[in-house]
């Protein structure tokens, strides 16, 4: 394998808890478990949007039209820029305070709103408006994950004995289930939003045609614990990349569309702890504990390798949209941006 080389390099005082390229490629954002969080456009130094206060900030996330950055973790507040101003960072222009460690945040695919988890709690949040279009509670249990379908009308809320598929602006619609044994702890929509897919507590992953819900597929052969989903793009058929255990298993739907095939990638020798897809090419990045970052095709080959300068675990990784670079981010707070060969 060839190792990729290091274009620009960052470092955090803390664990990188997230990494994001804007939707229009013109700048990245990281955070840190000390709270920082930077901004660097290109390939420029990076600036602090937001000091370190040894609060965790859980998610940050870019809006699909890139006007806005969201910001939510252990402080319990929401933290919003705005970034249409080309020639300066993005500015700050909301603090919601929910009083709660907000663990979710999921920008709608084409409107300026918010799905928010905290707890058992699921709010809509609406940034023009600056407020809180629905609230719902996950009976079951605390909120694993959430996943907006690509048309923004569904959204799925993955927890204890399966996932809820709920249309938010539709109060009269029935709620949708994929019932499980254990819980289902991550949530995935494909391309296109035809299928559903949810890794649950159990190692077996479920996948559902939303063309027709009764049919599904429980799958098994996921060597340990399921800790990313990311769909592929790009594929002429559907390829669904599982993080579980030191491996990643890819499955692909069969031509008569009857079945999944498995397919075992060997390449890392530790737990794989993140997965990136990009975002219109058929490839994908996996990095592990060990402190390598593996390059995929969507058949499985990887050809190319990423390591940080102090081999530790590999918690974030971003793709730029034109498929230049690839960000990652690590436990001892390196960020690094890598150019990616044609």
């Amino acid at each position: 394998m060839s190792e990729l080389q290091l274009e620009w390099q960052g470092q955090l005082s803390d664990l990188v808890t997230g990494l994001v390229c804007s939707p229009n490629g013109r700048g990245w954002a990281a955070s840190s478990a000390a709270g920082e969080i930077i901004w660097n456009a290109g390939l420029m130094d990076s600036v602090e949007l937001h000091a370190a206060d040894d609060r965790s900030i859980e998610r940050i996330a870019f809006s699909a039209d890139s006007r806005w950055l969201a910001a939510g973790g252990q402080a319990g507040e929401l933290l919003i820029w705005n970034c249409d101003e080309i020639d300066r960072p993005p500015q700050l222009v909301a603090k919601i305070n929910f009083n709660k460690w907000i663990e979710h945040l999921v920008w709608h695919p084409t409107e300026s709103c918010l799905a928010i988890g905290y707890g058992s709690q699921l709010e809509i949040w609406d940034i023009l408006k600056s407020e809180s279009m629905l609230a719902w509670k996950f009976e079951k249990s605390s909120i694993f994950d959430l996943a907006w379908h690509p048309a923004g009308v569904y959204l799925a809320v993955a927890g204890y004995k399966g996932v809820q598929i709920w249309a938010p602006r539709d109060r009269m619609a029935p709620t949708h289930t994929i019932d499980v044994d254990t819980a289902s702890l991550k949530v995935a929509w494909a391309e296109g939003g035809r299928y559903l897919a949810a890794g649950n507590l159990d190692r077996t992953l479920t996948i559902v045609d939303w063309h027709n819900p009764t049919d599904s597929w429980t799958l098994k052969g996921c060597p340990g614990k399921i800790r990313q989903l990311a769909w592929i793009a790009g594929t002429t058929t559907p390829c669904l990349a599982v993080a579980s255990g030191n491996t990643i298993v890819l499955w692909n739907l069969t031509p008569d569309e009857t079945s999944w095939n498995g397919q075992l990638l060997e390449g890392h020798q530790d737990s794989v702890e993140v997965l990136a897809a990009h975002p219109h090419a058929p490839i994908f990045g996996s990095g592990s504990a060990d402190g390598y970052t593996c390059l995929w095709s969507a058949q499985g080959e990887s050809d190319r390798v990423i390591s940080n300068s102090l081999l530790s675990r590999f918690t974030a990784l971003a793709w730029h949209p034109d498929r230049a670079y690839l960000g990652t981010g690590s436990q001892s707070g390196e960020i690094g941006l890598w150019q990616i060969s044609a």
